[in-house]
């Protein structure tokens, strides 16, 4: 019987050894690295020593290839994508570049900025618009390179989005145009999950403008995000208007999209003064602003299932 008792407890050892081994030799969670407003701040200066960068001019294109070497420099698989399109100041060539973060899954998320500026405004630095979610998206591609993804994320800066003739057809929105039809002669548009687009999210005062021509599942992601981060009070729902943006395009293939645009830019949170004047400057910008959308925007891509966690 002591035998017995004495075997037993052996084997109860080795079990629980085992077991020890086990739980050792499992790799740590892989951990998301921290969304840092400054590095985002930093992007945007760098981006802002190309101003003016008006689509389809040599600063234009120069700002190009500066954020397709940022990326690349973050070892990322980029593409400058060029195009000429109609404009109503005639034919113009500009440039998207695309930025692809694989994932397992073979479905996709599209995030998005645009990087050119509103033309015919002395002294533009265009910090807000849209130097801050150029920035977002740059410091957003640092923190996900490294990271197992379900779904591939496609960080798309787009050319040509200002319009300089109150958007007849043909005026703005080019390089989302531009890149929604590419998809849709691509095919498999299922496969694209969302496009979030940043806009203007860098404000002292920073207040999410969210037009009714925005995705409601997205709508919802959006507003779960800002509880779990303790923002609430930065999303003001606009369901009275709708802004033409570089989301209309992917809404208009049924790609889900939402548009995180700050559309109080001014000297009081009302108004919206400093859009498109010379008042849109660095010293207008916030790095907390800057932090928020940026950690937003990861909190809506776990709820998309982007992230394996492992």
């Amino acid at each position: 019987m002591m035998h017995k008792l004495t075997q037993c407890f052996m084997q109860m050892l080795c079990a629980i050894c085992l077991l020890t081994c086990l739980s050792a030799c499992q790799p740590d969670p892989i951990e998301r690295p921290l969304f840092d407003g400054n590095n985002a701040f930093r992007e945007v200066e760098r981006l802002v020593a190309f101003s003016p960068r008006d689509a389809g001019t040599p600063g234009g294109h120069a700002a190009a290839q500066h954020i397709a070497t940022r990326l690349e420099k973050l070892g990322l698989s980029v593409e400058i994508d060029s195009f000429t399109d109609t404009t109503p100041e005639g034919p113009k060539a500009m440039m998207n570049v695309l930025a692809y973060l694989p994932g397992r899954s073979g479905d996709a998320v599209i995030l998005g900025s645009h990087f050119d500026t509103m033309p015919g405004i002395p002294d533009f630095e265009g910090a807000n618009d849209s130097g801050s979610s150029t920035g977002v998206l740059l410091e957003l591609a640092r923190v996900l390179k490294d990271q197992p993804l379900q779904h591939e994320i496609i960080l798309a800066f787009f050319d040509g989005e200002e319009g300089i003739a109150n958007f007849i057809p043909g005026d703005g929105l080019h390089g989302s145009r531009h890149y929604a039809s590419r998809l849709v002669k691509e095919g498999q548009l299922e496969r694209y999950r969302a496009m979030i687009l940043l806009d203007m999210i860098g404000d002292q005062n920073l207040t999410f403008t969210v037009p009714a021509n925005s995705d409601p599942a997205l709508l919802k992601s959006l507003i779960k995000a800002a509880r779990k981060l303790n923002v609430v009070e930065k999303i003001m729902l606009r369901p009275d208007i709708n802004i033409i943006d570089d989301h209309v395009p992917f809404l208009a293939i049924d790609i889900p999209a939402i548009d995180l645009i700050d559309f109080h830019f001014g000297s009081d949170e009302m108004l919206n003064d400093y859009w498109h004047t010379e008042e849109d400057s660095l010293d207008k910008l916030s790095v907390e602003s800057l932090k928020i959308s940026g950690d937003i925007t990861l909190e809506m891509l776990a709820d998309l299932g982007v992230f394996i966690d492992l």
